[in-house]
């Protein structure tokens, strides 16, 4: 992907679905100390993007057909399709909805569905960005 690609999905108001799966992956960030998703790109010999859809995908899957919808553009969706698949071949799935609070003890349940309901991968079903500023968690 290239940068003038990502940079067209950020045009628009604020509280797109990609904002809020960003916002989650920031909240996760702060509840965990530690950035989970982290690639370091100067060991890698290919593109640092397929690295980091294949992290979001194992652990935030399965992949939509709304999502390859979404994407609209046929080579993403073909990347994204196979990325799902060599996760399901190699039983890769790192399922988010696995993860404990014995594992994380920031990541209390509260916390644990208010990140689910951000980063559900069909962005037709992700959660508003007015309805999370009004999430209980926040209380």
């Amino acid at each position: 992907m290239s940068f003038s690609i990502a940079q067209k999905g950020n045009w628009g108001g604020i509280g797109k679905p990609s904002e809020v799966f960003s916002f989650a992956l920031l909240c996760l960030y702060v509840i965990m100390g530690a950035q989970c998703f982290h690639v370091d790109f100067g060991k890698l010999d290919i593109e640092p993007e397929p690295v980091i859809l294949f992290k979001l995908l194992s652990v935030f899957g399965p992949l939509p057909d709304a999502l390859v919808k979404h994407v609209n553009e046929e080579e993403a969706g073909a990347l994204l399709k196979d990325l799902w698949q060599a996760i399901l071949e190699d039983k890769l799935n790192k399922s988010f909805e696995k993860w404990s609070e014995e594992m994380l003890p920031n990541l209390d349940s509260e916390a644990k569905r208010l990140i689910l309901r951000m980063t559900n991968l069909d962005p037709a079903k992700r959660v508003l960005m007015s309805d999370i500023v009004m999430d209980p968690y926040w209380n």
